[in-house]
C-alpha cells in the first residue's frame, strides 16, 4: 500500500471512523494541524486488516541556526484573542471536535446543545457565539435574533453545512454575524476568529 500524503478525510475533524461514544476522532486533525504549523508533512499508510502507520517528516535544523526573521505581514499581525466562546450544536460529535480545536486554540468553552440551552447560557457572559444552523427547536435562524435581543454586540460565527438564501439574509440583516461554511478546520476557525477580532 503506497504512502498517502495529508490532507484528505482523515486529518478532518468533521470525518470519523469511531463509533458514536468511542471518541471525537479529532487525535489526527491536531496532530496535522500541529506538522503544518512546522512545515512538517503527514502522510498514511494504512492495509486492511494490518493496522495504519501515520508517518511525520520537518525540516532538519542544524545546530546554532538562528530562526529565520518574521515577514512584515507577521509582525503586524495581531494577536490572536483568548475568549470565552458559546458553542451552540446539537450534533454531539461535531460539538465535541470543534470544542477541543477551541481549547487548543487558547480559548474557553461553553457548549450549549440547542438555541434554547445557548439563550440560558447568555449570562455566562460570552465574548463570541459559534451557532449551528440546522438544529432541532428553534435552530439557527430562529435562534440568532432573540440572541441578539439580549446580546446586541455579541459577534457569531454562523456554522453552516449549506449556505443558502436565509443565512446570507441573517449575516447581511445583523451586523457582526459572519458565515463559517462546515467542513472547516482549526486554521480556518484560526482565521475567522482574528478576522472578527479584527473587526471590532
Amino acid at each position: 500500500m503506497p504512502w498517502t500524503p495529508c490532507p484528505g478525510r482523515a486529518p478532518s475533524p468533521f470525518f470519523t471512523t469511531k463509533e458514536t461514544g468511542k471518541g471525537t476522532g479529532l487525535g489526527l486533525s491536531m496532530v496535522y494541524s500541529t506538522v503544518k504549523a512546522h512545515q512538517g508533512e503527514l502522510e498514511i499508510q494504512s492495509e486492511a486488516g494490518r493496522g495504519t502507520c501515520v508517518r511525520m517528516r520537518f525540516p532538519s535544523c542544524a545546530a546554532g541556526d538562528r530562526p529565520a526573521e518574521p515577514l512584515a505581514a507577521d509582525r503586524q499581525e495581531t494577536p490572536m484573542p483568548r475568549l470565552k466562546v458559546l458553542l451552540v450544536d446539537d450534533d454531539e460529535l461535531i460539538q465535541s471536535a470543534v470544542q477541543a480545536t477551541l481549547e487548543a486554540l487558547g480559548h474557553t468553552v461553553v457548549p450549549a446543545p440547542s438555541g434554547e440551552a445557548a439563550l440560558a447560557l447568555l449570562d455566562t457572559g460570552p465574548d463570541l457565539a459559534i451557532l449551528d444552523m440546522n438544529m432541532p427547536g428553534l435552530g439557527g435562524a430562529g435562534t440568532l435574533p432573540l440572541l441578539r435581543a439580549q446580546r446586541p454586540g455579541l459577534p457569531v460565527l454562523l456554522a453552516t453545512g449549506r449556505v443558502d438564501q436565509t443565512a446570507l439574509d441573517l449575516a447581511r440583516d445583523f451586523p457582526g454575524v459572519t458565515l463559517l461554511a462546515k467542513p472547516f478546520g482549526m486554521e480556518d476557525l484560526r482565521q475567522a476568529i482574528r478576522d472578527l477580532a479584527a473587526q471590532g
